[in-house]
């Protein structure tokens, strides 16, 4: 240096950057490092530099030069990172021009990585590093694992198969990585029970939003995702003062602003000219229920939540179709007892469809079907067994909430009210608004309204008034609920006298729900899983097998699959097998096989649901109109014999194919994922009343229509989406598959012990309740009849029971032109003695109400899987509510 007059800064930059081969393998060398050395000096040599430069006493300057800047390219590097982030306009959303679009496209966490990735690389490097840096008991173990696979590759030459992740909390602090859920990242970060990288996103929103608030977007879904999953206000001021989230107060300003956008949404829905049906239903909400006292009454919000859904290819409505539509008024006069009947071509049909129903049952659920041969084009094979009738093509359908009304629906007087609200909300004229058709979908009580309604204003002023715009529909989702009504009525039974009742198999399944209080979901999980040990069962009897081992190791082929599907739709669901059943004195049997054809007939009409079949929905319609009014469900059965009659007679073809499509919701647009319109609005009714609502006194009516009603849906995606991004996945089917098969051995096997499916020598004879005594009995009693059977095919009961009603309900529905109005109303006529037969004591046995809630999850929604029960809600195949 001296020699030759260099600069300290001139050798140190020949040294780093010359091409000398031995110059550089030794600059390599000094810049390398060796972890096995005892000293960080030794380990690596830049730090022993940068050491002497921190505390050499011989350069004051330097020294103070050097505490100044501490590390000022790292120090210089974070400041740029956080002034990209607080100034980039893609973290940050404005509350005031926020809407439901931009909430579902720019609320999501996984964009948000690979945004701030890209603002702040080497802010992410940094966390990355400390975050992810394996501790000593990691290395540990990776090398252990590394020593094992290596032994055991000499040894055997096969793969390792322990999972070296494994790590024991009470040895190493760490949680277990088997109890929390695993996704891609574990092998990433091998060892971790946490991803990283969430923690890292986190941290740097936590620095970025404390630093300039307006950087809001990950505080802003974790606020919603905690304030509307019902986090206590006092929680969310801490998270927020710790920069996690955003105030509560906040999160009430963006539930107002997303309230009024989705009502937009809705207007400009109905303002652009498609053709859409309006669903509403009354919601009510007790209020303060725990200060409720002995001689006070209930305080209770009774609301009207409603939801507009497009209806796509179908021609915009005139009015002309209206004049067209009115013109047809009274030609039901012209219908007969065959048209609410089963024509030959529908048991055809039917016959059919059951085939392949039980087909696909067998395929599905038999135990060991993992291990068939060629199963796959088996179980594809039977996918296309299924009829068809005019499906609907699956496309996603544009389903808009619009809020909530303070109207009670539940009279003729509120449904006029919902009406005019309705009509006042969309920004329509009144005579623009009652000039074309106006589909409005409800339940049975709904739709009764609405008819008592117009027949009571047919000489009203204008057609506004007169309700002549007014299309009304009772939708799937609440036949359903008659029908699992129905069925739990007819089968339910006594344990004791009966084996083949549902009553047996839910204390053999011990399913604790009451009886008296019973819900949705666990009386149609009972149906379908005791239909389908019974179909099992079948096959054990057809294929002569004693054991349900037996059943486990059979591999049938397609041919015999359908050979067998076929015998037990011949055999074992049809009113003729039932009968000779009963003819030969066995109870038991023919009660077993009238519930696997009642049971079936709800499946075929779940699977029209899912597959927007209407023609199918019509075709199971027709043998419920019998079914209702054979066990004394009469509102239903007659409304039943509304849809059948008024779609031969009444309906044009425009506004019958918009009706048709009026009863299905389809989300992802998935063929077989379509459900019921109805059960859409029960679901949003549901996050209404359960999940977002608010808390003690903020539970009012004014409260729900601002900021709780019409944002739901939106809300219900973000709170989806974050849960599902941060490691809460939806729930596993496996634990619930495997109590699945556990309930359906242990029914299969006290089938065959009990010798079901079977006609046995043994008379097994259900006695049905007695007759109820009359308070003023007469002076000259009728002699005692012997007893009655409790197994009835209620079919056959319902025909028995429409015979000379039908004509009563044409006269008492059709609109008569000569008069310009309706006759008076005869549906409420008292009706005769009621018949005992199928009472059995429990809150099935009331026929003025239907007494199934369906205010929980499982009932309104299903499982996520293809190709599984959940159409019409009351949860998935393998869910068995206790």
């Amino acid at each position: 240096m001296l020699f030759l007059s260099v600069s300290t800064r001139q050798l140190v930059y020949w040294l780093f950057t010359t091409e000398i081969p031995c110059v550089t393998r030794r600059i390599s060398h000094f810049m390398g490092f060796f972890g096995t050395e005892s000293t960080l000096e030794s380990q690596f040599a830049p730090a022993m530099l940068f050491d002497l430069w921190r505390n050499a006493d011989r350069w004051p300057k330097a020294q103070q030069y050097i505490r100044q800047m501490s590390i000022p390219c790292a120090h210089e590097l974070a400041l740029q990172d956080s002034d990209r982030i607080i100034t980039s306009p893609l973290l940050r959303i404005r509350l005031k021009t926020l809407t439901v679009r931009e909430l579902r496209g720019l609320l999501r966490p996984d964009k948000l990585i690979e945004i701030i990735q890209g603002l702040a690389p080497f802010t992410w490097g940094l966390l990355h590093t400390f975050s992810t840096s394996p501790n000593r008991t990691r290395k540990q173990r990776q090398r252990e694992a590394a020593m094992s696979m290596a032994e055991d590759e000499v040894e055997d030459g096969n793969d390792w198969e322990d999972d070296p992740n494994d790590e024991n909390e009470q040895e190493s602090g760490e949680a277990d990585p088997e109890s929390v859920p695993q996704s891609a990242w574990s092998s990433e970060y091998p060892g971790f029970s946490r991803n990283p990288v969430f923690v890292i996103l986190l941290v740097i929103s936590m620095l970025a939003f404390v630093r300039n608030r307006s950087t809001n977007v990950l505080p802003l879904i974790l606020g919603l995702f905690f304030k509307i999953s019902g986090t206590s206000s006092r929680v969310i001021q801490m998270l927020s003062n710790a920069g996690v989230c955003v105030s509560g107060q906040t999160v009430e300003r963006v539930k107002t602003r997303i309230t009024e956008d989705a009502i937009q949404l809705a207007i400009q829905l109905i303002l652009s000219g498609q053709v859409f049906f309006s669903i509403f239903d009354n919601i009510n909400i007790f209020i303060r229920k725990s200060q409720q006292r002995i001689s006070s009454t209930n305080d209770m919000i009774n609301a009207t939540n409603c939801a507009v859904v497009g209806i796509p290819d179908v021609e915009a409505f005139t009015e002309a179709d209206l004049a067209e539509q009115l013109a047809l008024r009274g030609q039901r006069a012209k219908a007969k007892p065959s048209d609410i009947l089963p024509t030959t071509e529908d048991d055809e049909i039917i016959g059919k469809s059951f085939t392949a129903l039980i087909a696909e049952m067998i395929v599905v659920f038999t135990p060991g079907n993992n291990r068939w041969k060629d199963r796959k084009d088996i179980a594809d094979r039977v996918g296309g067994m299924l009829p068809k009738d005019r499906p609907i093509p699956a496309t996603k359908t544009d389903a808009r909430p619009f809020g909530v009304f303070d109207v009670n629906e539940g009279s003729k007087k509120g449904v006029v009210k919902v009406l005019s609200a309705i009509q006042k909300r969309s920004t329509v004229p009144e005579s623009r608004w009652s000039s074309i058709w106006r589909i409005f979908v409800g339940d049975w009580l709904t739709s009764s309204n609405l008819r008592a309604a117009r027949r009571d204003r047919a000489d009203d002023v204008n057609a506004m008034e007169r309700l002549e715009y007014a299309q009304e529909l009772s939708a799937p989702f609440h036949f359903a609920l008659q029908a699992t009504h129905m069925i739990m009525r007819t089968h339910l039974g006594r344990a004791v006298e009966d084996p083949a009742s549902l009553a047996a198999h839910k204390g053999l399944l011990n399913r604790k729900w009451d009886v008296n209080k019973p819900n949705y979901a666990a009386a149609k999980s009972l149906i379908r899983h005791s239909l389908i040990a019974r179909i099992l069962h079948c096959v054990m009897v057809l294929q002569g097998f004693t054991l349900y081992s037996q059943l486990a190791k059979w591999e049938p082929t397609w041919e015999s699959i359908q050979q067998i599907a076929s015998a037990i739709s011949t055999n074992f669901a049809t009113a003729t097998a039932a009968k000779a059943a009963q003819a030969a004195g066995d109870d038991w049997m023919a009660h077993s096989i009238y519930f696997i054809r009642d049971a079936l007939f709800f499946c075929l009409f779940e699977k029209a649901v899912s597959f927007g079949d209407p023609g199918q929905l019509i075709r199971v319609l027709k043998y419920w109109t019998l079914a209702f009014r054979g066990v004394g469900q009469h509102n239903y059965a007659r409304e039943c014999a509304e849809v059948l009659i008024r779609w031969k007679y009444e309906l044009p073809e425009k506004l019958r194919t918009a009706l048709e499509r009026s009863w299905f919701i389809n989300r992802w647009g998935i063929i077989g994922r379509t459900i019921a319109s109805d059960l859409y609005l029960e679901q949003l009714n549901y996050w209404v009343k359960g999940v977002f609502i608010a808390s003690g006194s903020g539970v009012t009516v004014e409260y729900i229509i601002q900021k709780g009603s019409a944002c739901v849906e939106a809300f219900r995606d973000v709170t989806h989406m974050v849960a599902n991004f941060f490691g809460d996945p939806d729930r596993a089917r496996r634990h619930k598959e495997v109590k699945f098969n556990q309930d359906l051995e242990a029914l299969v096997s006290e089938m065959q012990r009990r010798k079901f499916h079977v006609i046995s020598e043994t008379r097994h004879f259900v006695p049905a309740p007695p007759k109820r005594i009359p308070k003023n009995p007469p002076k000259n009693p009728p002699p005692i009849e012997p007893p009655r059977s409790a197994i009835v095919d209620v079919f056959v009961k319902g025909a028995e029971e429409w015979n000379g009603k039908f004509y009563d309900f044409i006269k008492s529905t059709t609109f008569d032109p000569a008069l310009g109005g309706y006759p008076p109303d005869e549906s409420s006529s008292k009706n005769t003695t009621r018949d005992t037969t199928l009472d059995t004591g429990t809150a099935f046995d009331n026929l003025k109400a239907n007494p199934l809630r369906y205010d929980e999850f499982t009932d309104v929604h299903s499982g996520d899987e293809l190709g599984t029960s959940g159409a019409l809600g009351g949860g998935g195949d393998f869910d068995g509510v206790e």
